[in-house]
C-alpha cells in the first residue's frame, strides 16, 4: 500500500465490555491529562481518554489531592480508564476497587513510566525489571474488580533487556483484557525514535487486544503504524499538546465524520484555546506559569510563535495571556494567513 492512500476505517477497539470507537486514546501525562483535558480530547474525536497517572498509595491514604486527579467534573460520552501507579500488589488492589467503586470504567496499570520519582519507587517502567511482581500484581488487582483491566508497558528497561513479547503473553494469561505498548525502552525516556516493530511481534503473539504507542504524530504516521504492526488502536500523548483535533484528523482520515470542535478558521481556533485557558483557569487557579504553558502548546509551530512566546514570558498576570494570544491570532488571520481545518498540524498558507 503507498503513504497516499487511505486507510480502510479500522473496527471498533473492544476492552472487555467496553467499545472504544474510534481506537484513539488520550494518553496519561502527569500534570496534563485533568478533567478539563479529557473533556476537550473526548470533545476533538478521542474515542477513549486516561487520567494522569494516580498513586495507589495516595488513594489508600485518601489523600485529597490523589483524589482530585480522579475527578472528572464533566460527563463524557466516551471510556474513561484510570491508571494506577504503585508497587505494593495490596496497596493496587485496593485502589482498584476504589476507583472501580466510584464508576471507572477500565482500570490501567501503569508499567511504563520511567521518571526517576516513580522507578525509586520500583514501579512505573521498574516493573519491566520485576515480572513477578508485576503479575502479582496484575492478579490482586484482577481478584478485587471486575471491570476491564489494562497494563501500560515500555518494550523493556534498556536495549540490552528488551521482555515486551513475553511480558504480554505472561499479562494475557494472567487476565488482562488489553496492553499498551510505548515502543520505547525506559532508558530512551522520550527520546530516539519509537521502535515499532516490537508493538507488531506482541501484536502477533498474543489474542488480547494491543494499543500502540510513540512517535504518531499525525494521521498519516497513525496510518503507517496501523499498517506496519497490526495494532487494535493507537494512544497519543504529547503529539496532542496544542493540537487536540489531531484526535479528529485520523478520525476523519478513517472515514469518520468529523467533530464540530475540529476549527474552520483562526476564531473556531481561538474559541477552543480560549475555553481551554478558561476553563483551566477558573478550575485550577494555578500559578501564571501553568497557564502561560497552555498558550505556549497552541501556538507550537505556527507563524510568529517565536515573538509570541518571548512577549508571553515577559507577562506575569494571568489575565494579560489570553487577551495577548488573541491579539496575535487576529495579526495572522489579518496578514492572511489561512488556517486548514484538515492538515496533520496546526498549519497555515499565505
Amino acid at each position: 500500500m503507498h503513504e497516499s492512500q487511505p486507510l480502510i476505517r479500522p473496527g471498533a477497539l473492544e476492552i472487555g465490555s467496553v467499545k472504544v470507537d474510534p481506537p484513539l486514546i488520550l494518553a496519561p501525562m502527569a500534570g496534563i491529562t485533568d478533567d478539563i483535558y479529557r473533556t476537550l480530547a473526548a470533545l476533538c474525536g478521542a474515542g477513549m481518554v486516561t487520567t494522569e497517572m494516580i498513586s495507589a498509595e495516595g488513594l489508600r491514604r485518601s489523600q485529597s489531592a490523589t483524589l482530585r486527579l480522579c475527578r472528572q467534573n464533566t460527563p463524557l460520552h466516551v471510556p474513561l480508564a484510570v491508571q494506577l501507579f504503585g508497587s505494593d500488589p495490596q496497596a493496587m488492589a485496593q485502589a482498584a476497587g476504589r476507583v472501580a467503586s466510584d464508576g471507572a470504567q477500565i482500570i490501567d496499570i501503569n508499567a511504563g513510566c520511567p521518571v526517576k520519582k516513580v522507578v525509586r519507587q520500583k514501579a512505573g517502567a521498574f516493573l519491566m525489571k520485576e515480572p513477578d511482581r508485576l503479575m502479582e500484581i496484575v492478579e490482586q488487582v484482577r481478584k478485587t474488580v471486575d471491570i476491564p483491566l489494562t497494563v501500560k508497558l515500555r518494550l523493556g528497561w534498556s536495549q540490552l533487556s528488551i521482555n515486551i513479547v513475553a511480558m504480554a503473553q505472561r499479562l494475557e494469561s494472567a487476565g488482562v483484557d488489553a496492553v499498551t505498548i510505548h515502543a520505547r525502552t525506559a532508558a530512551q525516556l522520550y527520546s530516539g525514535s519509537a521502535d515499532w516493530q516490537w508493538i507488531g511481534k506482541s501484536r502477533a503473539a498474543v489474542r488480547i487486544p494491543v494499543i500502540g504507542n510513540g512517535d504518531v504524530r499525525c494521521a498519516s504516521s497513525a496510518a503507517r503504524m496501523m499498517r506496519e504492526t497490526g495494532c487494535n488502536a493507537i494512544m497519543i500523548g504529547r503529539a496532542s499538546l496544542g493540537n487536540p483535533w489531531i484526535f479528529s484528523r485520523i478520525a476523519h482520515d478513517w472515514g469518520y465524520q468529523v467533530p464540530s470542535a475540529v476549527p474552520g478558521d483562526w476564531r473556531e481556533y481561538y474559541d477552543t484555546v480560549r475555553a481551554h485557558f478558561d476553563n483551566y483557569v477558573l478550575e485550577k487557579r494555578k500559578p501564571a506559569g501553568h497557564c502561560r504553558q497552555i498558550l505556549l502548546w497552541y501556538s507550537k509551530g505556527l507563524p510568529e510563535s517565536a515573538r509570541l512566546r518571548s512577549e508571553l514570558y515577559a507577562l506575569d498576570k494571568v489575565e494579560q495571556m489570553l487577551p495577548h494570544f488573541h491579539t496575535w491570532i487576529e495579526g495572522l488571520d489579518a496578514r492572511g494567513y489561512r488556517f486548514d481545518r484538515l492538515r496533520e498540524l496546526p498549519s497555515v498558507t499565505r
